[in-house]
Formats: C-alpha cells, structure tokens, sequence
C-alpha cells in the first residue's frame, strides 16, 4: 500500500477517514401523519339586535318625505305589509305618465283589517301626497307630492 491511500471493507467501505455510514435500514420509514379533528364553529360577535324593518323590504329607496310618511303611518297603526315601494321606469297604467314609485316618492301596502281606520287617518292627517285604493284590491296607495284623495279607483289618477 501507498501512503494516504485508504482501504476499507465492509458496511463502510465507501466513507472517508473518519466518518462512518449509518447502516442502511430495510423497513420503509413511517411519517406521523397528523390527526384530522372535527373544529366547532368559531364563536361569533355579539349580532346588534334586529331591526323592526328588514333592509330589503324596499324602505332604503324612498326619499326621505315618502319613509317619514310610512313611519307616520306605523307609528299610529303598527307595522304594514309593504307591498311595493320603488320601481325605476314604472308608469301609470293607461295613461303612460311617469309613477311617483318611479322615483322613491310612492308606497303601497296592506293594512289587513285596519284599512278603513288607515284611509280615514290619511284622509284628515296626509296633507301632502296622495292616498289611493283600488276597486277589487286590498292595499292602500300612498304618496308624496300634489293632495288628492282617489277611493275605490279604477286605477287611473
């Protein structure tokens, strides 16, 4: 032999002076796998407390005059069923004249059985709009603008 050559046999023939190999393992390695868990809900913030009104019942698109007008009306009466409020484009059926639901100045709703009590607290107290019902219909027509009273209307103002 030479000097500085290096002559090994065995599991570590191939490692340099100095190192020795780990011996090779014959089963396959196992990874911890981690445990899937079922999390509850995250807790929530406390909700404010609801609002009388949904925000989708069509109040957010009247002009201020026209929701004053419905808040007027329910605070004497209670809540109304809201039957349609705003209505880009809407026209008057036959007369093709430009609806005050066209824009955000007109309501109409049902009343149940307090529709007559309804129409006659309009009639003496809504100066500044309109109140309408219809022949054969169970709402109230209200709006803001020009006064008039239109009972049991053909539909037509």
């Amino acid at each position: 032999m030479t000097s500085g050559a290096f002559v090994a046999s065995g599991a570590n023939a191939s490692a340099p002076p100095g190192r020795d190999r780990a011996p090779r393992r014959s089963a396959k390695r196992q990874i911890a796998k981690p445990e899937l868990q079922l999390l509850a809900p995250a807790p929530q913030a406390a909700q404010p407390a609801p609002q009388r009104h949904a925000k989708n019942d069509g109040r957010g698109c009247l002009r201020p005059a026209a929701r004053d007008l419905l808040e007027r009306i329910e605070a004497q009466f209670g809540p109304m069923q809201i039957i349609s409020t705003c209505r880009p484009g809407a026209r008057i059926a036959g007369s093709g004249r430009i609806s005050k639901h066209a824009s955000g100045e007109a309501i109409d709703f049902n009343a149940g059985r307090r529709k007559g009590d309804v129409v006659r607290w309009l009639i003496t107290n809504h100066k500044s709009g309109g109140t309408m019902t219809y022949a054969g219909m169970s709402h109230i027509h209200v709006d803001v603008g020009y006064h008039f009273v239109a009972l049991n209307s053909g539909g037509r103002r």
